[in-house]
């Protein structure tokens, strides 16, 4: 199966999430959080910075390993036993998971490699600050994983080896929690004073080594801390999203920390008391009371409220920062990012009123029939007849007579007929229907729609058309609730908060006449994601068996949605370069305006909306003439 240019990585996680284990993976806002059903994660720009798309691809390998691998029931259980030591369970089960997923999906390994790379130093800064308990901690997670490098906490474990050892035989969240119960017992029993639980202060006896690795005061020998740390609390619960009820959230299940995708999905974790990426899914088996949503950055929940990081591991937490100081550094004046997708949607235009459908059909009929006759026509005289001469009986070809008379072994004096054919071609139409697509401007492009629809239908070309704009189902006002924060603050942060509204004209399989009854229904309002529809038509393109595949755009203005265009435009100039490396053949058709001259490079501009018909043939077929070929 190809695999398509347009769909990112993340995509494909998150869809195959959604299908195998039935979680929702959405991308909207700054915040990243979890409920047990769905995982928000911060909306991303496009293109997407490579460091940042490793990082975000590394923690959904983890969290999809927790959704595949991991029991919340066990770890719920251990969190109600040993309450502010949870993350001795989270380390081991972050080494389990990890290992599983790398086991079952290659590619992961590399992923979860490059997000520990990006968070190395983060993990040192953190740990410096933390006591040691959570130094134990992390010494485990990097004994039992894979990474091959414990950051200068070799001394931490030292004493643990038999234990340790057993690791090879953990196979389930089950035996997972007998070694951790194992490993906090004989911890607690060289540290007999209450000790401070993960997350807890800064610990002033750990120092960095002049290599830049950790050495703490703790003995290998297991003294004691000369201080006394506060005793440890239990798990305490993140405040909701706003809208979102108590009864969504219950009091939270330990898990590891980061959850994993492997290459194909993304799990959702709730972070109260636990890691704060863990998740639960119908692909496994589920807590009896899930956890509210918690703020996986550890900064803020949606709701405004901190979210508690009690029981996260430290490498969950440096991970969530690194994801968050990311976030904070887009800005939209060269970054294109939606606020959500959520409420995007691609849904057929209605059928038009059997009235207006015969208006339009009784409207210009003898200009749709010449110019239906004419593109068909250009296409057609490029079918010459050739002469193939590799024949040895049939009719004399003049053109090679003369050979005859010379010594040549193989004559090639007669003749056979063939044709010529145009390889098989996909074409996809994206018609503009922004709000600067007045009543005049759309009547005259309905007809051109209507033209395009019949000729490529005579000539038996596969043919797709859709319109393109924003809507109201989501606007600035609602992101302001969600999010927390100022509309000001928002609007310099996204490109676009209202829908995308993406209205299915003619799909592929469809016959001309189901179009038909849907162009009079067009209607211009909104905005002009331009860059969004050409990806969106790029998608459906790709999946396509044909040889040639070619995308038309029709646009009256430029690029832009609620916050400028300059991001809109980058972003539409990036998407085109795609498709030239796709093997997508762009031509566009400017209403009255030149501004999609700078991203597709061949485009016409239309001055007199009465040539566009005629001119958008015209366009059409030359273009079309490029795939017709010689066969012998």
């Amino acid at each position: 199966m190809r695999t398509n240019p347009f769909e990112s990585q993340l995509e494909r996680l998150a869809r195959t999430l959604t299908e195998q284990f039935g979680v929702q993976v959405i991308c909207q806002g700054d915040n990243a959080w979890t409920d047990g059903r769905q995982i928000v994660l911060p909306s991303l720009p496009d293109p997407l910075n490579e460091d940042l798309e490793r990082m975000m691809l590394g923690f959904l390998d983890h969290e999809m390993a927790h959704v595949a691998f991991s029991d919340f029931g066990v770890a719920e259980q251990f969190t109600r036993k040993h309450p502010g030591y949870e993350g001795m369970l989270n380390v081991v089960e972050d080494a389990l998971i990890e290992r599983r997923a790398m086991e079952r999906w290659p590619r992961v390994r590399a992923n979860l490699d490059a997000m520990f790379g990006q968070v190395r130093d983060r993990v040192v800064h953190l740990i410096a600050q933390r006591g040691p308990f959570d130094r134990f901690a992390t010494a485990v997670y990097l004994k039992l994983a894979h990474h091959g490098n414990m950051l200068g906490l070799d001394r931490e474990v030292a004493g643990y080896e038999d234990l340790l050892d057993r690791f090879t035989a953990v196979q389930t969240t089950h035996d997972a929690s007998d070694l951790a119960e194992q490993l906090l017992a004989r911890w607690l029993s060289r540290y007999p004073s209450p000790s401070q639980p993960a997350g807890r202060g800064r610990q002033p006896s750990a120092s960095h080594s002049s290599d830049g690795s950790l050495d703490g005061n703790s003995s290998a020998s297991g003294q004691p801390p000369s201080e006394t740390n506060p005793p440890p609390q239990g798990p305490q619960i993140g405040s909701p999203p706003p809208g979102q009820t108590e009864s969504q959230g219950g009091s939270a299940a330990s898990s590891p920390e980061t959850q994993s995708d492997p290459a194909h999905g993304e799990s959702t974790s709730t972070a109260e008391a636990a890691d704060p990426f863990e998740g639960t899914s119908k692909g496994r088996k589920k807590r009896t009371d899930q956890a509210a949503p918690a703020d996986v950055d550890g900064k803020r929940a949606p709701g405004g409220q901190v979210a508690s990081r009690n029981g996260g591991t430290v490498i969950g937490q440096a991970v969530a920062d690194a994801i968050a100081d990311a976030v904070a550094e887009l800005n939209n004046s060269s970054e294109y990012r939606v606020f959500t997708k959520q409420y995007d949607r691609i849904e057929e235009v209605a059928v038009a009123k059997e009235s207006d459908i015969q208006a339009l059909l009784a409207t210009g009929v003898d200009v749709v029939r010449r110019l239906r006759r004419g593109l068909a026509n250009a296409l057609r005289s490029a079918e010459k007849r050739w002469w193939r001469d590799d024949q040895v009986r049939g009719s004399l070809s003049p053109r090679t007579l003369y050979c005859l008379c010379t010594d040549r072994q193989l004559l090639d004096v007669f003749r056979v007929r063939s044709t010529v054919q145009g390889r098989s071609t996909a074409v996809c139409v994206v018609l503009d229907a922004s709000g600067s697509m007045t009543t005049r401007k759309m009547d005259v492009a309905r007809q051109a729609m209507r033209v395009l629809l019949e000729a490529l239908g005579d000539l038996k070309i596969a043919t797709e058309a859709f319109t393109f704009t924003t809507g109201d189902r989501f606007n600035l006002m609602e992101a302001v609730k969600h999010s927390g924060q100022q509309h000001t603050q928002l609007q310099t942060r996204f490109s676009r908060f209202g829908n995308l509204e993406i209205g299915l004209v003619k799909r592929f399989d469809e016959p001309v006449k189901s179009a038909l009854r849907r162009l009079p229904t067009i209607r211009g309002s909104g905005l002009t994601p331009l860059g969004e529809a050409m990806q969106i038509g790029a998608l459906r393109l790709g999946v396509r068996a044909e040889s040639r595949r070619i995308m038309l755009v029709l646009t009256d203005g430029k690029a832009g949605c609620e916050c400028g265009d300059g991001a809109a435009i980058d972003h539409a100039k990036h998407v085109a370069d795609q498709c030239r490396k796709a093997g997508i053949e762009l031509i566009g058709v400017g209403i009255q305006d030149d501004s999609l001259c700078a991203i597709v490079a061949d485009t016409i501009v239309i001055h007199e909306l009465q040539d566009l018909p005629a001119q958008l043939c015209k366009l059409l077929g030359r273009t079309l003439q490029k795939g017709l070929r010689h066969v012998g």
